[in-house]
């Protein structure tokens, strides 16, 4: 199986299911994810995003150097996700007080669609992994 059909189906699933896990079972996401992205950087962020870089930078290793027809797909969609992990790092505060006024905000109402977003975006790449490669 190619490395950008496996990416894309275990990235299209983390997304797709993010609703589920996050909305759909029966517990307080909201007190989690203030909790997750607290107004001190917590010290797991920055190795997680360093892992995120160093997978983005292994995924462009990987399309420079084989010839998957359109593997420039996956590629470019799984790069956004180092626009994250470089805010983690670089600019924190900013993207934690984004969250905390999203949960603010008409109870988490926000976050709540983003998350559905996501899961479309999700099945979207799974759909386009599996047909693709």
């Amino acid at each position: 199986m190619s490395y950008f059909k496996i990416l894309g189906i275990v990235f299209g699933l983390a997304a797709m299911l993010k609703p589920f896990y996050m909305h759909l079972i029966p517990w307080d996401e909201n007190k989690f994810i203030a909790k997750a992205y607290a107004k001190k950087r917590p010290k797991w962020i920055v190795p997680v995003a360093i892992v995120g870089l160093l997978l983005v930078a292994f995924t462009w290793y990987k399309e420079l150097t084989t010839d998957v027809a359109y593997s420039m797909v996956i590629t470019i969609i799984f790069s956004l996700t180092a626009i994250k992990a470089l805010i983690f790092i670089f600019d924190y505060e900013k993207f934690q007080k984004w969250v905390a006024g999203m949960l603010a905000e008409k109870a988490g109402k926000k976050i709540l669609l983003i998350d559905i977003a996501a899961g479309i975006f999700g099945l979207i790449v799974i759909v386009a992994s599996v047909l693709i490669y």
